[in-house]
């Protein structure tokens, strides 16, 4: 497997990793305030979009910005270290 093939695979990997996290948050969200997790739209309480909120919406940040970046022809998550991409 070529280094292209890799990079490429692991960008696609970060998205998924970062939908995967978005996920969690919100079925914790709806467990919290007892909404079906499967709901496309959800008003939450105060006490949950307190404990929550922040980490929702910066996981839901970073996967738009790995979609945005591997979309651009970009290795989303990956970063360069001495020159080399890991």
């Amino acid at each position: 497997m070529s280094q292209a093939t890799r990079l490429h695979k692991r960008g696609r990997q970060h998205i998924v990793d970062c939908a995967a996290t978005v996920k969690a948050i919100w079925d914790a969200m709806c467990q919290a305030d007892g909404i079906e997790p499967n709901a496309s739209v959800a008003v939450f309480s105060e006490a949950t979009t307190a404990k929550y909120g922040p980490f929702y919406s910066r996981a839901l940040q970073m996967y738009r910005e790995a979609v945005a970046e591997y979309q651009a022809g970009g290795y989303g998550g990956l970063s360069i270290v001495n020159g080399r991409a890991q």
